[in-house]
């Protein structure tokens, strides 16, 4: 008995002192080698306001961002909110070469996708240079991954840090319309947008585009996109110079799940858009939406990524509870088709106001499908207007009416959302 008390502790203290010996390099190497293969794939971008003076051109630096190379010619994918900041980029390769970004066509220098916070920028290649594109994940990330961040942070280029994967899926995060992004606690800031976060295979699993934070710098919250959504968004750019997606015409809200110990929510349609595949697939407003395509829904951000990842002309079925009984509805992907209505009369208010309205099925209401994030309204989708500069609102023909009848100036809204009534000013 005294034998086995000392002789065991002594073989497991050989033991771990062997493994102590061997692990940290063998651990080591893993970060060295994805981070060295990542590396060559990454770029500095440096964000300018251009504009024209009587000597040439004025140049003011607006910002400092981070790109991707996914292929060989230079294309590079970064996050929108960067390149938005301003009308000329500066692109820095690994090695220190500078570049200009090329123009996609006569008008644009990146292509973007605002509700995914997506960006293509092009680098001018004259010479004929090849890049190094990044290689992709085809694996699922795993909740307690190691994961590598690389970016150019407060302009220190090619700075690395890593950490493990917190959480994916995240959603309602209030960073963008479309948000699946991974968690982690890699340290990210300013600058490191648009960099990539990598596996220790040295493969991108996502694009770093944000952090929680109330200092402006890390607190140990960084997201990504995961690189199943950046594949998506780049391959619809790239094809369409937008990106396509399905409509289905319904708006939901979170409510707590009634009955629940638990603190839980339930999603439930609030409204749907007449003619439109919600309307007649037989969804009516009330009914509650337990899966979308065999996923649980558990949140609103749940079931608009499910949707918004899915392409244009396949179907989603949704099951839905209505009077204690479940029912699945399958509904075509389609995009939303515009009449020459819309066009002339809410496009003009969209234009101004950053606001599209649709017709509501049941009341035949004017009520807000998409509100765009520099709108001048804090409205929601699925608002429903009651009125316009104090004159009632009574549907969709109306309120184009009001608009241009008022010179397409809006001092007032009155909104209904969930049986209150808001009033809202431009901001």
């Amino acid at each position: 008995m005294i034998k086995k008390i000392f002789i065991l502790p002594f073989l497991f203290c050989l033991i771990s002192a062997d493994e102590n010996k061997a692990g940290p390099e063998e651990f080591n190497r893993y970060f060295i080698q994805a981070a060295r293969s990542a590396m060559p794939s990454v770029v500095n971008i440096i964000v300018y306001n251009r504009e024209a003076d009587r000597d040439g051109f004025i140049y003011r630096k607006m910002a400092e961002a981070t790109g991707t190379l996914i292929n060989a010619d230079g294309l590079l994918v970064t996050n929108y909110h960067v390149v938005s900041k301003g009308n000329y980029y500066q692109i820095v390769t690994y090695n220190g070469r500078k570049y200009e970004a090329a123009r996609f066509d006569d008008e644009n220098l990146f292509l973007a996708d605002i509700k995914t916070d997506i960006a293509l920028l092009k680098v001018e290649n004259a010479a004929g240079n090849s890049f190094v594109p990044l290689k992709v994940s085809a694996e699922n990330l795993r909740e307690g991954e190691w994961v590598i961040a690389i970016g150019n942070p407060y302009g220190l280029n090619q700075s690395i840090s890593s950490g493990i994967v917190s959480s994916t899926g995240r959603d309602n995060v209030g960073f963008a319309d479309i948000e699946d992004f991974i968690q982690s606690d890699v340290s990210i800031n300013p600058g490191s947008s648009g960099g990539p976060l990598i596996n220790l295979k040295g493969e991108m699993v996502g694009i770093s585009t944000a952090i929680r934070t109330v200092s402006g710098g890390y607190q140990g919250i960084s997201f990504a996109i995961p690189v199943r959504m950046v594949n998506h968004v780049v391959d619809e750019l790239n094809r369409y110079g937008r990106v396509r997606r399905g409509w289905l015409g319904l708006f939901a809200r979170e409510r707590p799940q009634p009955g629940s110990k638990e603190p839980s929510m339930i999603v439930q349609i609030s409204s749907i858009i007449k003619n439109s595949p919600a309307d007649r697939s037989g969804l009516l407003e009330g009914d509650i939406i337990h899966e979308a395509d065999g996923l649980p829904v558990t949140s609103l951000g749940r079931l608009v990524a499910i949707i918004g990842g899915k392409p244009v002309g396949s179907s989603i079925t949704l099951s839905v509870a209505r009077d204690g009984h479940i029912k699945e509805h399958i509904l075509p992907l389609r995009e939303k088709e515009v009449s020459k209505r819309m066009r002339d009369g809410a496009q003009d208010l969209f234009v101004a106001y950053g606001i599209e309205i649709d017709e509501n099925v049941v009341s035949h209401s004017a009520v807000i499908s998409y509100v765009a994030p520099q709108s001048a309204f804090d409205v929601m989708p699925g608002d429903t207007i009651v009125s316009v500069n104090g004159q009632r609102v009574d549907g969709l023909d109306e309120l184009i009416r009001i608009f241009y009848n008022l010179g397409k100036v809006i001092d007032r809204m009155e909104v209904s959302r969930e049986n209150l009534i808001f009033e809202v000013r431009p901001k």
